[in-house]
Formats: structure tokens, C-alpha cells, sequence
């Protein structure tokens, strides 16, 4: 009797324990479902490792809060700077953790992180394998794999590297410390040749008719003015430019539409304009009034225009909403610092 005392015992005190820690365990995270919608990205506070992704889901209008963390259980990163995916991935570029996490589309789970980077700034698949990323401080493109996540190599290019984008074999780099765009060929991972532009190249587009379009910031010191450039990058030569306000006010965040026939970026307001305008609007179609625009998205497919509010850069930002006319829709609370979107 002592014996089954003993057994029974035992047997009811480890069932108690396997209770308790199976009440101590964390419920399973249920993944959103991210079908058709947009990625707010929020930078986050500098140094602070607060950055987030937020995801609305147009279908049904759902807001869902911090993905990657609720998804992965730990944080981004420091500053999320960009957002692009390929083949089912996607790629968040976070600039001062100076990492691309890799993430698989249909539920956000991490699936790697390429590292090696010095200061990434915007991601450009040129294949299935291979991408550039653009840096801010290592006066480089940086090659990666796709496929081991492993930094590869280096193209060597004077100043701080941006936006980019391909056309054909060619990509064609912003750079805001020098008066030029860089083309690289993909062929030979070489800078080939360059074409002058105002100073302080910040972001590019193309056009429905094979034109890119490229924001210069201008300087401070010395002083030049910003400017907008529409160049053929057939025959490398800039076509139409635009003299901008002076270098005090920051002119960037070019975009387009999904038709590739109106251009819009940002400057206290949002700007829009034709691309067979002989000259620029006469004000802006979106008044920043008290607000302080930061991030400028435009969605390809209805056209509705997304403007992010920094506020102080420390609180909680929002984004506001408006119809391709400029009235407004509605207003999204967002994370620290909302700075660019992604649509997908």
C-alpha cells in the first residue's frame, strides 16, 4: 500500500507542475492577415530600438499595430528606413541596427537577417538572388545574396547612396552629398558612368513613358537651391528641369502614380504635378498647415494619397488620408516617427 501511496503520490505532483507551467505559457500569436493593404513604417526614435511596422488591410479596414514584434516576439530594430519584397519575402531595411530583416509575406515570420551592412538606406532586387543596397556612410552599394542572406561584395561610390531603381541592365543612384546620379551596370557591378544633376539627389521615379524623374535637395552650404530633373535614360541627359524654393525648405520624397502620369513629393504640403507640365504648380494641393509631413505614399491602385504627421518626433505620429483630389478620408494613429509606406 505504501508503495502505490508513494506512485500516486508522484504522479499527482508532476501532473500540478505540468499544469502550472503550461499555465505560465505564452498564448500562441495568431499572424494578421496580410492580403492587399499598406505598411506604415515608423522609424522610431533614434538609438531607442523602437522601430515598428504597422499594417492596414484594406478589405475590411483593419489596423493592426508593431507586426514584426507581435509576430517574431522581439524588436525590429533601430530607425526601420525601407520596405521591398520578392518571391513571397520581404525585406526590412533597418538603417542604425545596420541589418535587413527578411521576413516571409504571408504571415511576417522571420526568416533570417543579412547583416554586415554599415548604415542600409533603400534595397533594389536586381534578380532572384542578387540585390543593391544603398548606404549612407560606407561610400558603397552593397552587394547581397538572396539566397544565403550573406553580404557579398561592394560597388565603390563617392558620397551617401539612396533611392535607386533599374531600367534594363542599368541602375540609376541618388546620392545627396554630390550634384550627380550614379549608373551602375548589373552586368559587371561597376559604376559606369554619371549624369549631373542639382545637388543632394534624394529619390527617383519613372514615368509612363520611360522617363525618370529625380528630387534634389539642394544645400545649405553652399547655398543652392532645389530642383527637380526629368531625364532620358536611354540617351543620359536631363530633358526638363525645375528650380525649386531655396535650400532652406526640404523638397524629397518623390513618388508617382500607379499610371506613371502624375508625380507628387513633398515640401511644408504635398505637390503634385503632370509629367507633361512645362512648369511647376502654383501651390501645393495638400496644405501641411500645422501638421509636420514626413513620409509621402501613394497607393497604385486607387490613387489615394498617404502623408505622415511627425508631430515632435517623440510622441506617437498619424497618417493622414486623402482622395487623389486632396479632399481628406480619414486618419490613422501611428508609430513613433511614420515615415514610408509600402504597399502590397
Amino acid at each position: 500500500m505504501k508503495l502505490k501511496n508513494i506512485a500516486s503520490l508522484l504522479l499527482l505532483t508532476f501532473m500540478m507542475i505540468h499544469l502550472s507551467c503550461k499555465k505560465d505559457d505564452p498564448p500562441p500569436v495568431t499572424p494578421p492577415v496580410l492580403d492587399g493593404g499598406v505598411y506604415i513604417l515608423n522609424e522610431g526614435n533614434y538609438q531607442w530600438g523602437n522601430a515598428r511596422i504597422d499594417y492596414l488591410r484594406f478589405a475590411d479596414n483593419v489596423y493592426t499595430s508593431d507586426v514584426f514584434t507581435s509576430i517574431n516576439q522581439r524588436p525590429l530594430g533601430d530607425v526601420v528606413q525601407s520596405m521591398t519584397t520578392l518571391n513571397g519575402r520581404g525585406y526590412l531595411v533597418v538603417n542604425n541596427s545596420a541589418k535587413i530583416e527578411v521576413v516571409e509575406m504571408t504571415g511576417f515570420t522571420s526568416m533570417g537577417t543579412i547583416t554586415g551592412l554599415t548604415s542600409p538606406r533603400y534595397m533594389l532586387p536586381i534578380n532572384s538572388t542578387l540585390a543593391y543596397v544603398s548606404d549612407l556612410y560606407s561610400n558603397t552599394v552593397n552587394i547581397v545574396n538572396l539566397s544565403n542572406l550573406q553580404k557579398t561584395g561592394s560597388i565603390p561610390l563617392k558620397g551617401s547612396s539612396e533611392e535607386m531603381i533599374m531600367i534594363g541592365e542599368t541602375v540609376f543612384v541618388t546620392n545627396t552629398r554630390t550634384s550627380y546620379i550614379y549608373l551602375i551596370s548589373t552586368v559587371t557591378n561597376s559604376v559606369t558612368d554619371s549624369i549631373a544633376v542639382g545637388f543632394a539627389s534624394n529619390s527617383i521615379v519613372k514615368d509612363k513613358e520611360g522617363m525618370l524623374w529625380v528630387m534634389c535637395a539642394g544645400s545649405q552650404s553652399p547655398s543652392i537651391n532645389a530642383a527637380l530633373y526629368r531625364i532620358d535614360p536611354i540617351q543620359k541627359q536631363v530633358i526638363n528641369s525645375f528650380s525649386l524654393s531655396n535650400y532652406l525648405d526640404i523638397w524629397d520624397k518623390l513618388r508617382i502614380n500607379g499610371s506613371g502620369e502624375r508625380i507628387y513629393f513633398l515640401n511644408h504640403g504635398v505637390w503634385s504635378m503632370e509629367i507633361t507640365a512645362g512648369a511647376l504648380p502654383g501651390s501645393a494641393l495638400i496644405a501641411q498647415n500645422s501638421s509636420v509631413f514626413h513620409g509621402l505614399g501613394i497607393d497604385p491602385n486607387s490613387g489615394t494619397i498617404y502623408a505622415s504627421d511627425a508631430l515632435d518626433y517623440v510622441q506617437h505620429g498619424r497618417v493622414y488620408r486623402y482622395n487623389s483630389d486632396g479632399s481628406s478620408i480619414d486618419t490613422l494613429a501611428a508609430g513613433i516617427i511614420p515615415s514610408e509606406f509600402y504597399f502590397y
